[in-house]
């Protein structure tokens, strides 16, 4: 059997694995809660002129504010990630399964990678479920759907992939899952959190972090976002810093594509030399 089918089943039972587990179905509850209620909220509510974006602006970029509002979910995408990778290499060694996979006649890094591609899958499920209701919603209230939504999924798999690659890191050098889990979690909401708003409090354009990559997903509608927000009095070097960083999504997407390989060439490389203790 070559390396390649090897993969393939490595990563049939992996997936198959993934979705028997009650947090995909609940990760995948929520995330269509969450959308229908944003949904609700912003219609049932009247959200923009609620929060007083102008009528003008509404009428040229309806279509476009409403999907930006809908998919801009990058939470979706952390917590579904962090779920499905954090226990995913570390479970091996914390619950000593890896004495029975490893033997096997299955190189590690095809094992992770087999992994990697079944969390992708399962997070990548979740995402496009909660896109194609947003899509459906715009059909149903506006009678189209803007192009941009194509880049903003495209970002938000990325996203996932980032932080999938993140949480293998982890995985791969804790003991336990759970701390995998929570270590993500931290490095991403609140650590790169603290240095892109301080990067951006003292005039530089944190485009290199994750975090700001991700805001990317709200700029892909051709939104003038500058004009909008200006419009409520907001300003200063950290909006002007989180602007500059969401309004190129090319550029983010490779910030975040970068981002997902370093980190899971790390993984493979901790899990090839790591030993079973």
């Amino acid at each position: 059997m070559s390396e390649f089918e090897k993969l393939k089943v490595v990563t049939k039972y992996e997936l198959l694995k993934q979705f028997r587990r009650k947090r995909f179905y609940g990760a995948l509850a929520i995330t269509v809660l969450t959308i229908f209620l944003i949904i609700g909220l912003y219609q049932g509510l009247d959200l923009p002129k609620q929060i007083g974006i102008p009528a003008q602006f509404l009428n040229q970029w309806g279509p476009e504010l409403f999907a930006m509002f809908v998919t801009s979910m990058g939470a979706l995408a952390i917590l579904a990630a962090v779920f499905f990778a954090g226990d995913a290499i570390a479970s091996e060694f914390e619950s000593k399964t890896g004495y029975i996979l490893f033997p096997n006649p299955v190189k590690r890094t095809t094992i992770v990678v087999g992994k990697y591609l079944a969390c992708f899958i399962a997070t990548a499920t979740i995402i496009i479920t909660a896109y194609l209701i947003s899509v459906g919603a715009l059909l149903v209230f506006y009678g189209q759907v803007p192009v941009g939504i194509i880049g903003s999924l495209a970002l938000m798999l990325m996203l996932a992939c980032a932080i999938i690659s993140l949480a293998f890191a982890f995985s791969s050098i804790l003991k336990g899952g759970m701390g995998a889990t929570i270590a993500t979690l931290l490095t991403f909401m609140v650590v790169f959190t603290i240095i892109s708003s301080s990067l951006s409090y003292a005039g530089y354009d944190p485009w290199f972090m994750p975090d700001r990559a991700g805001d990317a997903v709200a700029s892909t509608y051709g939104l003038p976002l500058e004009q909008l927000i200006g419009g409520f009095g907001f300003g200063g070097p950290m909006m002007g810093g989180m602007m500059r960083a969401s309004q190129d999504p090319t550029l983010s997407f490779f910030v975040l594509l970068a981002y997902a390989v370093v980190l899971f060439g790390i993984s493979i490389l901790v899990t090839k030399r790591r030993e079973m203790i």
